[in-house]
C-alpha cells in the first residue's frame, strides 16, 4: 500500500496501470497460497461462441448458511463499458484470480463471469448476461458442486459489482425487464465504485467509452442511468429490492465521490434507512480489488465478508 500512497492522482488514466503493477510482484510472492484454490470454468451461454464463461472458485471450508450449503459471490469487474476480462493477460493474470480466491477462502463459491462490451452491444446486454450467468448458476447447482464442500446455496447468492460492473449490477436490479427475469431472489448487491448519474457538473468520469456509446443518446442516458431507473420504481418495487452494500475508494475520482454523495440520501429517502456503507482506506480506484489476497489493505474486503455473512441466517 505504501506504492498507492504515494499515487497522488485520482483520474482513471492515471492510476489504472500504476496502481496494477504496485501488486504484480506481491501477488506472484503469494501465488502459491492463491492456488491452493480450485477454479473451474464453465460456459454459461452456449448460443454464443465468446464473452460467454464464468468460472468458479471453491473454498476449502465453506461458510455455512443456515441450510448447512456454501453461500455464493458473483463478482462483476469493470473496465469502462469497453474492455475488461475474467482472466487478464500477463503480468496481470493473478488480478482476479486473487480476487476469487480471497472470497473463496473466506467460505464463499465465488463466480467471475465474462459479459459482451462496447461496441459488439449497447444497453442493456451486459446487464442481460449477468443475469443469464446468475440464472445458469442457479439451473446447474449439481455441475458447479464438488463433493468436498457442502451444496452451492441458491438462496444465498450475493452480486457484487465495481466500476462499470457496479453499473451494470445496479441496472440488473433496478431495471425491471431485467431484475424481474433473475430467476432466484439475490440475497444482497454490492455496488462498489460506480456511477449512479453521469452528466455531473463540474466532474468527468474519464474512460476511453463514454457512457452515451453504451446507453444510447443523451436522452436515453438519462432515462436508463441508475439513478433514473431508481426514481423511476414504486415504493413497493424498492421495498422488496435486496440488501444493499455500497462500498467505494477513499481516493476516487471526481465524478464518483459526487455520484456517491447523490446515491447515499436517494437510497435513505426511498428505503427509510442510510445504506450500509464501506470506505476502502488508502485506496483509489483501481487499487482496492488487487489488494485482495496481498496482506495489504484488505480491509475492506473483510468487511464485505462480515456483511454477507450476517445475512445468512
Amino acid at each position: 500500500m505504501e506504492i498507492i500512497s504515494k499515487i497522488a492522482e485520482t483520474d482513471l488514466p492515471s492510476i489504472i496501470l500504476r496502481s496494477r503493477l504496485a501488486f504484480v510482484p506481491i501477488l506472484e510472492e503469494r501465488r502459491a497460497e492463491i492456488e491452493k484454490i480450485q477454479r473451474k470454468t464453465f460456459v454459461y451461454n452456449d448460443k454464443r461462441l465468446t464473452r460467454n464463461e464464468l468460472d468458479v472458485y471453491y473454498p476449502l471450508n465453506s461458510t455455512l448458511t443456515k441450510n448447512e450449503k456454501t453461500p455464493i459471490l458473483v463478482f462483476v469487474y469493470g473496465g469502462g463499458f469497453n474492455t475488461g476480462s475474467r482472466q487478464l493477460p500477463e503480468p496481470f493474470s493473478m488480478g482476479y484470480r486473487a480476487l476469487g480466491s480471497f472470497y473463496a477462502h473466506h467460505g464463499f463459491i465465488t463466480v467471475i463471469p465474462d459479459y459482451r462490451l462496447v461496441p459488439e452491444v449497447t444497453f442493456p446486454a451486459a446487464s442481460e448476461d449477468i443475469r443469464d450467468a446468475v440464472n445458469w448458476i442457479f439451473a446447474n447447482a449439481d455441475i458447479i458442486g464438488i463433493p468436498s464442500i457442502p451444496a452451492p446455496d441458491m438462496d444465498a447468492i450475493f452480486i457484487m459489482g465495481h466500476s462499470a460492473g457496479s453499473v451494470h449490477t445496479k441496472v440488473l436490479t433496478l431495471y425491471p425487464p431485467l431484475s424481474s427475469t433473475v430467476h432466484p431472489r439475490l440475497k444482497g448487491v454490492i455496488w462498489f465504485g460506480g456511477s449512479w448519474s453521469f452528466d455531473i457538473e463540474g466532474s468527468v468520469f474519464r474512460t476511453e467509452v463514454a457512457p452515451q456509446q453504451y446507453f444510447g443518446s443523451q436522452v436515453q442516458q438519462k432515462e436508463r442511468e441508475p439513478r433514473a431507473l431508481w426514481n423511476e420504481l414504486s415504493d413497493e418495487q424498492i421495498k422488496n429490492l435486496p440488501d444493499i452494500l455500497l462500498v467505494r475508494a477513499e481516493r476516487e475520482p471526481d465524478a464518483v465521490l459526487i455520484s456517491w454523495e447523490e446515491m447515499l440520501p436517494d437510497i435513505e429517502k426511498r428505503r427509510g434507512e442510510a445504506p450500509q456503507a464501506i470506505i476502502c482506506k488508502g485506496h483509489n480506484h483501481a487499487s482496492p480489488n488487487w489488494a485482495l489476497c496481498s496482506g495489504q489493505g484488505e480491509e475492506w474486503g473483510e468487511e464485505v465478508v462480515k456483511w454477507m455473512a450476517a445475512r445468512l441466517n
